[in-house]
């Protein structure tokens, strides 16, 4: 710590920090406009100078270091005649438009002229005329307003990791824009807009909405991935108009990306449910909460009566609060008397689930969201981090930056390829191969005797060590550079580099996803990276693998599952049917299914729609009409995420408090209180019947931590769908930064962007079978087919096509399919003109 005077008062800080930070964590104002502090030290506006004793100089306090003993003066006469200059030069160019500004009342230029006025400059200049780019979906371009302090160009190019825009021309001329002053097209995270301190980039569908002093705005958590961050939601007369982020509050620190700047908009969505829905004659009718209960209570009673609870199943959902979650478990074991609950994470993180409990003896994984600038190598495999997790993936750009070495093995191009100092395109679903490779190489090299070999006991590991070493060393023993070369299509030099790089770091760490929508990965890619990082000594916390959804790890934790009770307890007995024996004909099904959210996008979805259909009872539970609700017996709606008080747990296991923010849309319910008066009119009690009585209960949650012991679990590589000459492609499903499984697809703002279905294909597949970019094609798998608009891109390898999974009107999902086993469920598919 050191100690310095500002402005007469004493304050101790860290060191490292800058005089600008050290007074405003002081709650010392120093007037700045192109400082940030996601970014490095720039001293471009010159408003932020001081006066320092013993320093004839004026200092930039945003780039100046604070030193112990340093007396600073921020506010002299010198320094406040200097800053009225400042202001009226840059008055010269930014026009005084504020009645018809977004920005008016919240502009840091604007707060700065009045306070060291006149607003109008003694300085004369023609001003620029340039017309507004209004060509984005989300971002207005304003150049007129513009006055250089160049904070939207270094978000984008340093903390971004984009360089959609730059500074162009010289002298008078200069202005910020994109190449040859094209039409903005890039990520859309708005980040540059929220640096913006006056009104040149506009949040375009916040235009015109309300002026700053309207607003009313609270705190809330994004409701879409799960890193959890925190935003600011503006709203006017009860409506969410805009959305924003504070660079001092939560765990991003102001960043957003897409879905959470311009995605809040899906709870106006046309297809939210408003009153319950009660099939009559075979229509969804339109009912009282009172009938619909009434109803929903004799239909479940009579089958548990003549078929009993274990006729009754359950799916929770990660999009939903932990509040909602623990009251469905809870009414399914203590009101109907059934263990037969799941999610459709049984495809995504309960693989997560299982792999951690096998492996390392742990019933979770250890999540940092600061793990990436923690390492000196990070090793990306088959995953689109900045998709699924964006401003999670901003920390690996961080990590880049800091001097970490970045690798990537995925055969589709990301942002994280495009800046890693690796990347391999192997093909789709063999990664499983080049670890178990890299595995046999540390062996042969002898680079896991730097850390820990198994059966030895070191101060680092002490009594921690892995079992089956023997059996896991004779299975990598055939697994080659020359095999991964085969197996993956890529040239050996280009393995045995990454290996190297990978091995030869003293602290290291593997990240990948594991979501309901991909099928590039199975559980046995799990197995093979933990079998990797326990060779080296590292352990369950240089596996990053975080959970994909707001809550899908508080899902979890409140007992959404059929083997485990809330947090993590194993369940004593025989478990209940999980979704695959629910849905999938691996059991005798059920009779009645309770479903909460949407299966929409649930893999072989045909299946799935052949057991829904032949339910003596669907009850669904949802904020908006889906094609499951549309097969229901009975449809509830349900708050949406701002229209309730609830509690979240995101990816690292933080819990998040929301509070209600907005009036829930017509008739919508919370949906612990819809089980709780279920149960009422069963005639008995959840025993929960208030918030406070059900957060009590949560809070009494006993979690379950597990014993670290390491285990290896050998895992050979295979494929469970062979390409051949009638299906020759592998099609692989995953995610688009700018939607977020099924519920961004009823953003309006989102669907600007991307609104359909569509699939990737190489450019030389695109030759091979005829197709040409923005065509209609069909494509047809051994499941089924469909037909989807295809775009012809390098971005993915040839023999490849992409798929993102969030549309399920195209029924992409039907032509895939599920697999109990653990490898890599890919599709072969061939594809042809529609």
């Amino acid at each position: 710590m050191i100690e310095l005077t500002i402005d007469d008062k004493k304050v101790k800080v860290a060191g490292g920090l800058t005089i600008l930070q050290a007074a405003l964590e002081n709650r010392i104002y120093i007037p700045h406009m192109c400082w940030d502090p996601r970014l490095k030290p720039y001293g471009g506006c010159r408003l932020c100078v001081v006066e320092t004793e013993g320093q004839p100089r004026l200092l930039a306090s945003c780039a100046y270091p604070a030193e112990n003993g340093m007396v600073v003066h921020t506010n002299t006469p010198r320094l406040n005649k200097i800053r009225k200059t400042l202001v009226e030069l840059l008055l010269i160019h930014h026009p005084l438009d504020c009645p018809v500004c977004d920005k008016s009342g919240a502009c840091s230029l604007q707060d700065l002229a009045l306070k060291f006025g006149p607003s109008m400059s003694r300085f004369s200049e023609k001003r620029h005329a340039v017309e507004k780019d209004t060509g984005s979906p989300f971002i207005e371009r304003n150049p007129n307003r513009c006055i250089l302090c160049g904070k939207c160009v270094r978000v984008c190019w340093e903390h971004q990791g984009v360089g959609a825009i730059n500074f162009i021309g010289r002298g008078f001329d200069s202005k910020i824009s994109q190449a040859f002053d094209e039409t903005l097209d890039c990520e859309f995270c708005g980040q540059c807009v929220d640096a913006c301190p006056v009104g040149a980039l506009g949040n375009k569908p916040f235009k015109y909405r309300a002026s700053a002093w309207f607003l009313e705005s609270y705190d809330s958590i994004c409701p879409y991935c799960g890193v959890g961050c925190t935003v600011t939601l503006d709203t006017r007369e009860g409506k969410i108009v805009r959305t924003k982020a504070d660079a001092l509050q939560g765990i991003n620190k102001g960043d957003l990306c897409v879905k959470g700047r311009y995605g809040m908009d899906f709870i106006y969505a046309e297809n939210r449910l408003r009153k319950p829905l009660v099939r009559k004659d075979g229509q969804l009718t339109e009912v009282s909460w009172e009938e619909a209960l009434y109803v929903l209570s004799e239909r479940l009673t009579e089958i548990i009566n003549t078929s009993g609870p274990a006729r009754i199943g359950a799916i929770g959902s990660s999009k939903f609060s932990n509040e909602n979650n623990y009251m469905m478990q809870h009414f399914m074991r203590k009101v109907v008397g059934t263990n037969n609950i799941d999610s459709i994470s049984r495809f995504g993180y309960a693989k997560v689930q299982e792999a951690v409990v096998k492996a390392f003896g742990l019933v979770n994984l250890p999540i940092k969201l600061n793990a990436p600038v923690e390492n000196d190598v990070i090793l990306v495999v088959e995953s689109d981090i900045t998709a699924t997790h964006p401003v999670w993936g901003l920390r690996y750009l961080e990590a880049k930056r800091k001097g970490a070495r970045l690798l990537v093995v995925d055969p589709r191009e990301s942002k994280l390829s495009r800046h890693s100092d690796i990347w391999l395109r192997i093909r789709p679903g063999t990664s499983v191969v080049l670890l178990n490779a890299i595995m046999n190489m540390a062996i042969e090299e002898g680079y896991h005797l730097k850390s820990n070999m198994p059966g030895d006991c070191n101060e680092r590991t002490r009594s921690i060590t892995a079992a089956n070493y023997e059996e896991i060393a004779q299975l990598v023993k055939p697994y080659t550079p020359e095999m991964v070369a085969d197996v993956t299509r890529i040239e050996e030099e280009e393995f045995i580099e990454l290996a190297h790089a990978f091995l030869a770091s003293e602290n290291r760490m593997i990240a990948m996803t594991m979501g309901s929508m991909e099928n590039n990965k199975g559980i046995n890619t799990l197995y093979a990276a933990a079998n990797l990082l326990m060779l080296t000594g590292d352990g369950p916390s240089a596996l990053q693998v975080p959970a994909s959804n707001a809550n899908t790890y508080g899902m979890w934790q409140m007992g959404i599952a059929p083997d485990y009770l809330p947090g993590y307890t194993k369940l004593p007995g025989a478990p209940g049917k999980n979704l695959m024996q629910m849905l999938y004909d691996k059991g005798d099904g059920v009779d009645a299914l309770y479903v909460m959210g949407s299966l929409g996008i649930s893999p072989q979805f045909k299946t799935v729609e052949t057991a829904l259909r032949r339910l003596k009872l669907l009850v669904v539970q949802d904020i908006r009409f889906t094609e499951t609700a549309n097969l229901a017996h009975i449809v509830l709606p349900v708050c949406s995420w701002a229209e309730e008080d609830a509690t979240f747990i995101n990816a690292a296991g933080i819990g998040q408090r929301l509070e209600r923010i907005v009036a829930p849309t017509g008739d919508s319910l919370p949906g612990w209180q819809i089980f709780r008066n279920l149960a009422r009119f069963m005639k008995t009690s959840t025993g929960l019947e208030t918030l406070p009585a059900l957060r009590q209960q949560i809070d009494a949650i006993v979690k379950e931590g597990g014993r670290e012991r390491w285990c290896y679990v050998p895992v050979a590589f295979d494929e469970l769908e062979r390409i051949d000459r009638h299906y020759p492609l592998a099609m692989v499903t995953g995610n688009l930064m700018q939607h977020s499984g099924s519920l961004s697809v009823m953003s309006r703002s989102l669907s600007e962007v991307f609104s359909e279905a569509f699939i990737q294909v190489n450019e030389r597949d695109a030759v091979r079978f005829g197709i040409t970019d923005g065509a209609q094609v069909r494509i047809e798998s051994r499941r089924g087919q469909a037909i989807v608009k295809v775009k012809v891109t390098d971005e993915v390898i040839a023999g490849m096509i992409f798929a993102p999974g969030h549309f399920s009107n195209t029924r992409l999902n039907e032509l895939t399919y599920v697999t109990e086993t653990g490898t890599a469920p890919i599709t072969a598919v061939n594809i042809r003109p529609a």
